[in-house]
């Protein structure tokens, strides 16, 4: 097991290293850098060129790009992302402001679609072969299949143009400040529900996938049909035997699932103007804040690869196999 997890934790690290290195190659290759893009939202004809020089030495933009990632890294390692170049404010401080926002978001979205999904797929695992379980499987394509911000859309002219009955943007009202406890948690929630929707319906759509291919696998063999012939019900044969049993491949969607999530929510909160991680990274690739790009990379790569590395570890504890060497090469 300890080799095992060795292996995974080196195989994260060259991955990180490479995410990182592709990125900062990238971002740096698109035409403008953010001094300019300043000047311009400034609405300024130019620049001194002495203010220009000290501008770029103080953010090491005047390095070639090796020395530049080579700078980032050596602060990026003691956790020192930098200052923001548009906001002129430490990176970590602003990622703080915005992370909570963002898991509140996630978080809602995940498990509405986990404890949604997952008895969706029971009841169409169980129903299979009939027209309903077809009807399903046509279901979930189609939901995994819509894009999210085409979605988004169709929610606003409904909810918000056409209905009125749900808040078009934000996270809060303008008059939030002066609501009570109770007012505020039900403006929080309203404002909560057309994001947290377009985050959810794809997920769902992906749970119940899981759930009902990995059961009706399950239901198949031997010892169902043995624990229907004991006079087991319909209820414990699918939550007692199948669904315990199916929960090897499932483990997969959480390394899955909160990369998703993460990625969605640049373009979720972009649209509803949700002030969480993703709009803020939407907004740094747009002036080309690159130490708000490069730290945003770093905690989006940590998370997704923490989240792959415990789906692994649950799946080595889940199944023998993966911790003796036979899952594992």
């Amino acid at each position: 097991m300890t080799t095992y997890l060795v292996r995974r934790l080196l195989y994260a690290l060259l991955t990180f290293l490479g995410i990182t290195v592709a990125t900062f190659t990238l971002i740096h290759s698109v035409p403008g850098d953010p001094i300019t893009v300043i000047i311009g939202r400034a609405g300024l004809s130019g620049i001194a060129p002495e203010t220009l020089a000290r501008i770029r030495a103080e953010f090491h933009l005047d390095k070639p790009l090796p020395e530049q990632y080579l700078h980032w890294v050596r602060s990026a390692v003691t956790f020192d992302f930098g200052t923001s170049i548009v906001e002129r404010r430490p990176v970590r401080t602003i990622i703080f402001e915005k992370l909570p926002n963002t898991f509140q978001l996630n978080l809602i979205a995940f498990l509405l679609a986990a404890s949604l999904g997952v008895p969706i797929g029971l009841w169409s695992a169980s129903r299979s072969g009939r027209l309903t379980e077809r009807a399903s499987a046509v279901g979930f394509f189609l939901l995994y299949s819509l894009p999210s911000f085409w979605v988004a859309l169709i929610l606003i002219q409904y909810f918000s143009v056409r209905w009125n009955v749900l808040p078009l943007f934000g996270m809060t009202s303008d008059a939030y400040v002066d609501m009570g406890t109770g007012g505020q948690l039900a403006d929080r929630v309203k404002h909560l529900v057309l994001p947290v929707l377009t985050l959810t319906y794809a997920q769902l759509a992906i749970f119940a996938r899981f759930s009902k291919s990995a059961l009706t696998e399950v239901i198949r063999q031997d010892f169902i049909t043995a624990a229907r012939a004991k006079g087991a019900g319909t209820v414990a044969v699918l939550w007692n035997h199948a669904f315990r049993n199916a929960l090897i491949p499932m483990i997969t969607l959480l390394g899955l699932t909160i990369p998703y999530l993460l990625s969605g929510s640049v373009i979720v909160e972009q649209i509803f103007q949700w002030d969480g991680i993703g709009l803020l990274y939407y907004n740094a690739i747009l002036a080309r804040d690159y130490p708000v790009i490069m730290a945003l990379t770093v905690v989006t790569a940590v998370v997704t690869l923490l989240a792959s590395l415990l789906a692994d570890i649950l799946y080595a504890f889940a199944d023998p196999r993966v911790r003796l060497g036979e899952g594992a090469q």
